[in-house]
Protein backbone atom coordinates (compact mmCIF):
# COMPACT_ATOMS: atom_id res chain seq x y z
CA UNK A 1 0.00 0.00 0.00
CA UNK A 2 3.12 2.17 0.16
CA UNK A 3 2.57 3.13 -3.57
CA UNK A 4 -0.79 4.90 -3.03
CA UNK A 5 -0.59 8.40 -4.15
CA UNK A 6 -3.50 11.37 -3.09
CA UNK A 7 -4.77 13.14 -6.38
CA UNK A 8 -5.00 17.06 -5.34
CA UNK A 9 -6.93 19.59 -7.72
CA UNK A 10 -5.29 22.61 -7.67
CA UNK A 11 -5.15 25.63 -10.42
CA UNK A 12 -1.48 24.27 -11.67
CA UNK A 13 -2.86 20.85 -11.88
CA UNK A 14 -5.78 20.79 -13.79
CA UNK A 15 -6.49 19.34 -17.42
CA UNK A 16 -8.54 21.28 -19.04
CA UNK A 17 -8.17 19.79 -22.70
CA UNK A 18 -7.06 16.66 -22.87
CA UNK A 19 -4.51 14.67 -25.35
CA UNK A 20 -7.36 13.13 -27.21
CA UNK A 21 -9.13 16.71 -28.04
CA UNK A 22 -11.75 16.68 -25.48
CA UNK A 23 -12.64 19.65 -23.20
CA UNK A 24 -13.81 20.09 -20.45
CA UNK A 25 -17.31 20.99 -20.16
CA UNK A 26 -18.09 19.36 -24.05
CA UNK A 27 -21.13 16.66 -23.73
CA UNK A 28 -20.06 13.28 -25.71
CA UNK A 29 -22.24 10.21 -26.97
CA UNK A 30 -22.02 6.83 -26.85
CA UNK A 31 -21.33 5.82 -30.20
CA UNK A 32 -22.38 1.96 -29.25
CA UNK A 33 -24.12 0.08 -26.40
CA UNK A 34 -21.68 -0.24 -22.99
CA UNK A 35 -21.90 -3.23 -21.00
CA UNK A 36 -20.63 -2.88 -17.93
CA UNK A 37 -18.06 -5.01 -16.46
CA UNK A 38 -17.12 -6.02 -12.44
CA UNK A 39 -13.36 -6.12 -11.72
CA UNK A 40 -13.43 -9.75 -12.54
CA UNK A 41 -14.53 -9.10 -16.33
CA UNK A 42 -18.35 -10.52 -15.50
CA UNK A 43 -21.07 -8.22 -17.07
CA UNK A 44 -22.61 -6.67 -14.21
CA UNK A 45 -25.97 -6.83 -15.62
CA UNK A 46 -25.85 -2.77 -16.08
CA UNK A 47 -26.30 -1.41 -20.09
CA UNK A 48 -25.36 2.42 -20.79
CA UNK A 49 -27.21 2.48 -24.31
CA UNK A 50 -26.15 3.91 -27.69
CA UNK A 51 -26.64 7.63 -27.67
CA UNK A 52 -26.52 8.24 -24.00
CA UNK A 53 -24.96 11.81 -22.91
CA UNK A 54 -21.86 12.12 -20.87
CA UNK A 55 -20.50 15.03 -19.69
CA UNK A 56 -16.34 16.11 -19.79
CA UNK A 57 -15.34 16.66 -16.51
CA UNK A 58 -11.66 18.45 -15.66
CA UNK A 59 -8.59 16.05 -15.13
CA UNK A 60 -5.64 16.21 -13.08
CA UNK A 61 -2.21 16.39 -14.45
CA UNK A 62 -0.90 14.17 -11.68
CA UNK A 63 -3.49 11.56 -12.77
CA UNK A 64 -3.64 11.95 -16.39
CA UNK A 65 -6.71 9.94 -17.18
CA UNK A 66 -10.07 11.24 -19.24
CA UNK A 67 -12.81 12.02 -16.93
CA UNK A 68 -16.46 11.48 -17.43
CA UNK A 69 -19.84 12.30 -15.91
CA UNK A 70 -22.63 9.84 -16.71
CA UNK A 71 -26.21 10.76 -17.00
CA UNK A 72 -26.76 9.80 -13.12
CA UNK A 73 -23.79 11.76 -11.87
CA UNK A 74 -21.80 9.18 -11.37
CA UNK A 75 -17.55 9.83 -12.66
CA UNK A 76 -16.13 7.53 -14.96
CA UNK A 77 -12.38 6.95 -15.99
CA UNK A 78 -11.39 6.24 -19.43
CA UNK A 79 -7.90 6.32 -21.33
CA UNK A 80 -6.95 9.71 -22.62
CA UNK A 81 -5.90 8.46 -26.25
CA UNK A 82 -7.48 7.89 -29.74
CA UNK A 83 -9.34 4.94 -28.42
CA UNK A 84 -12.33 7.05 -26.74
CA UNK A 85 -13.89 8.41 -30.30
CA UNK A 86 -14.45 4.45 -30.86
CA UNK A 87 -16.85 4.59 -28.14
CA UNK A 88 -17.67 8.19 -28.24
CA UNK A 89 -18.81 11.25 -30.74
CA UNK A 90 -18.88 14.79 -29.47
CA UNK A 91 -22.37 16.11 -29.05
CA UNK A 92 -22.97 19.60 -30.93
CA UNK A 93 -24.71 21.59 -27.54
CA UNK A 94 -23.34 25.11 -26.47
CA UNK A 95 -20.98 24.35 -23.72
CA UNK A 96 -18.87 22.55 -26.54
CA UNK A 97 -18.20 25.69 -28.22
Amino acid sequence: MTNLKLHVPTDDNLITVYKCGLVAGQSVALRKQLVVHDHRGEPTGRIHPEGEVWGVLPGLESDPVLWLREPDGSRHTWDDDASVHEWFTLVDTPESH
